[in-house]
């Protein structure tokens, strides 16, 4: 085979450095045109003249926009759109321009029938300009990302830089202001293998799917850092939602008791092993064994929230009450009302925006009384866990829990 006589690059290899240029160097805030393009050294090589360069941008438009279907047959080598052609909605484009939106945005596709007028006007007519890639990832969705890589407990720091480094590389442009190169990572307790980890979550969620039950080995850590199980029988559960929080991955179940009512439990994923899906034949198109309704479950979310951890605080599982507060919040000497800082970050940690402030009292400390939703065991241990700030006063249930205790804990520190 006869080599290639020039340098000239060939049609493929311009369509795919305009279309690398075009996603790192440009977003729908910073758009570039032919003009910019032919003056730009990283890409004119491939720019050409400008009937060329139209036509090879239009047809990169066709291709990159054009709605994914096997059935749809386009010509963009001789001239003659094909009709009938469909285009993504205007929002799932890859490749903006003005021209093209006129012709073919979401307000105009519809309201035009002359076909050849279009190809004629596409070819002879069209100008480049406000050209840029859409990218599939919002720099919005980027960061949210490479939060989530900063939080998981499955990395190290040169392991999370690394991958942050590749989305960032992969998934924004040249205007994207990237993550500090030296945020440092605390060591976490490592959690369990993960390929286990993988496949527990994966027959989990075909169970969800199928609306029937799992069972499995439920472990806890020995003194040897080792999982054994914690019974000898297996337990059978009735699954409904994963959740992950803090690192780790929960599942919102129910366990059914004989002649005891049916309460929602809640179940650390990576400390399941031997997990199945009882009775499941899918030769027989069997799914297992039907789970129990979630109307029949007490403190079972019928639809899930995204507000359940405010809730249910380290994943307790007992129903969440209303819960009053006196939070120690210093005040000025000459002025009751004017707070010396603000100090509710803790709270803020907790809660997010969920508290709600009541009033400051009238009598020093000036304390405040705030209002909070949150399941009594989850609150008890948090109370205590911010004892220097904290006072629980309802509902009397739970401050007479907690005065249990700390009776205890004086009886173990002899105090």
């Amino acid at each position: 085979m006869a080599g290639r006589e020039t340098n000239k690059p060939t049609r493929f290899e311009r369509m795919y450095k305009i279309w690398d240029y075009l996603r790192n160097h440009t977003d729908r805030n910073h758009p570039t045109s032919i003009a910019r393009m032919r003056n730009d050294k990283r890409v004119r090589a491939y720019i050409g003249d400008k009937q060329t360069v139209n036509r090879l941008i239009k047809d990169m438009a066709h291709i990159m926009n054009l709605k994914e279907d096997i059935n749809q047959d386009v010509n963009t080598d001789d001239g003659d759109d094909a009709q009938g052609i469909e285009y993504k909605p205007e929002s799932e484009w890859k490749l903006y321009f003005d021209d093209f939106k006129k012709f073919y945005g979401d307000e105009e596709r519809y309201e035009r029938d002359d076909i050849e007028e279009y190809s004629s006007y596409m070819d002879n007519v069209m100008h480049i300009k406000n050209l840029y890639y859409n990218r599939t990832f919002s720099e919005q969705e980027v960061d949210s990302i490479i939060e989530g890589i900063l939080a998981t407990r499955t990395l190290d720091s040169v392991a999370a830089q690394e991958l942050i480094r590749k989305v960032e590389d992969n998934m924004t442009t040249e205007f994207y202001k990237r993550t500090p190169r030296h945020i440092c990572k605390v060591q976490e307790p490592e959690l369990a293998d993960r390929e286990l980890l993988k496949n527990n979550l994966s027959i989990i969620q075909k169970a969800i799917d199928d609306n029937v039950r799992i069972s499995f080995r439920f472990n806890g850590y020995s003194y040897e850092k080792k999982l054994e199980p914690v019974r000898e029988e297996k337990d059978e559960l009735s699954p409904y939602y994963i959740v992950a929080s803090g690192g780790r991955y929960y599942l919102l179940a129910a366990k059914e008791y004989p002649a005891l009512q049916i309460y929602m439990s809640i179940w650390r994923i990576d400390l399941m092993t031997d997990i199945e899906i009882p009775q499941r034949k899918d030769r027989l198109h069997i799914k297992g064994i039907p789970r129990i309704p979630k109307k029949n479950v007490v403190n079972l979310p019928l639809k899930w929230s995204d507000d359940f951890q405010l809730k249910h605080l380290n994943m307790s599982f007992d129903k969440p009450v209303s819960v009053t507060l006196r939070i120690k919040s210093e005040k000025c000497t000459d002025n009751p009302k004017k707070r010396v800082r603000p100090g509710y970050t803790f709270l803020h940690d907790w809660f997010g925006d969920s508290f709600r402030y009541i009033r400051t009292e009238d009598t020093p400390p000036y304390d405040d009384i705030v209002r909070v939703e949150c399941s009594p065991y989850g609150m008890a241990h948090w109370a205590l866990q911010y004892s220097e700030l904290v006072e629980v006063l309802e509902p009397e249930s739970l401050r007479n829990d907690i005065k249990d205790k700390i009776r205890s804990l004086n009886s173990k520190y002899s105090v």
